[in-house]
C-alpha cells in the first residue's frame, strides 16, 4: 500500500472527514463502474456507491493492512451490489433475460471496436444487448467472476480475495460461466458469422 493511502486511512480512522473525501474522489469512478456492471442500473449503482463509502467510513477500523485497500474496497462494493441485486430479484421474482472463450472475448472486443464507427452502431447495440443478456442470465456468483475477470481485468488471486473464496472456486465459477455464455451466445455468434 502506498504511503499516501496509509496516511489517508490513518486520518480516516482518527475521524478526519477530509480523508474520506479524498478516498471518495480517488475511487468513486472505479466503484461506480463496478457497481453498474453488477446492477445494470444507474440509480442502483449510485446507491451502491454511496453505501460503499458509508461502509468504508463505518468499518475503516476493521481494515487490516494485510491486504490492499483497493481489494478491501472491491469486496465492499461487490457485497453491497450483490445484496442489492438479490433484494431486487426477490421483489420481482422474474428470471433475468435471457462458442468458445476466444469467441466470447472476440465478441466483447468487437463491441468495444464499434464505438468509433457510427455505421456499426446498430450492430454494436445488438451485440451489447446479447452479451448483456447472456451475462445477466448467469447466477450472481458466476456473473461476479465474469465481471471481475473479463470486464475489470482482475487476476484469479485478487478475485478470490475480493469474493472471499479460493482460487480454485474462482476458476471453477469462471469455467462454468464461460460454458453457459458459450451456450447462450452460440446462436447469435453463428448468425453473425453467416452475415456478409
Amino acid at each position: 500500500m502506498e504511503r499516501t493511502e496509509c496516511l489517508l486511512i490513518e486520518d480516516l480512522r482518527a475521524g478526519d472527514m477530509t480523508a474520506l473525501a479524498v478516498i471518495v474522489e480517488k475511487h468513486k469512478r472505479h466503484v461506480y463502474r463496478l457497481a453498474f456492471q453488477i446492477t445494470k442500473n444507474h440509480e442502483d449503482a449510485n446507491d451502491v456507491m454511496q453505501d460503499t463509502f458509508l461502509k468504508v467510513y463505518e468499518s475503516i477500523h476493521s481494515f487490516r493492512k494485510e491486504s490492499a485497500f483497493e481489494t478491501w474496497l472491491y469486496r465492499i462494493v461487490v457485497n453491497q451490489a450483490i445484496n442489492l441485486v438479490k433484494r431486487r430479484e426477490r421483489r420481482r421474482e422474474a428470471p433475468l433475460s435471457g462458442t468458445t472463450e476466444t469467441q466470447i472475448r472476440s465478441e466483447l472486443k468487437r463491441a468495444s471496436n464499434f464505438r468509433n464507427n457510427p455505421h456499426l452502431s446498430v450492430e454494436r447495440k445488438e451485440l451489447q444487448r446479447h452479451v448483456t443478456q447472456a451475462v445477466n442470465s448467469l447466477p450472481i456468483k458466476h456473473r461476479m467472476v465474469v465481471i471481475l475477470h473479463e470486464f475489470e481485468g482482475l487476476t484469479h488471486p485478487k478475485i478470490a480475495s475480493i469474493l472471499n473464496c479460493s482460487e480454485g472456486t474462482v476458476r471453477s465459477r469462471l469455467h462454468y460461466a464461460r460454458k453457459k455464455l458459450r451456450e447462450r451466445l452460440k446462436s447469435y455468434v453463428e448468425l453473425t458469422n453467416l452475415s456478409p
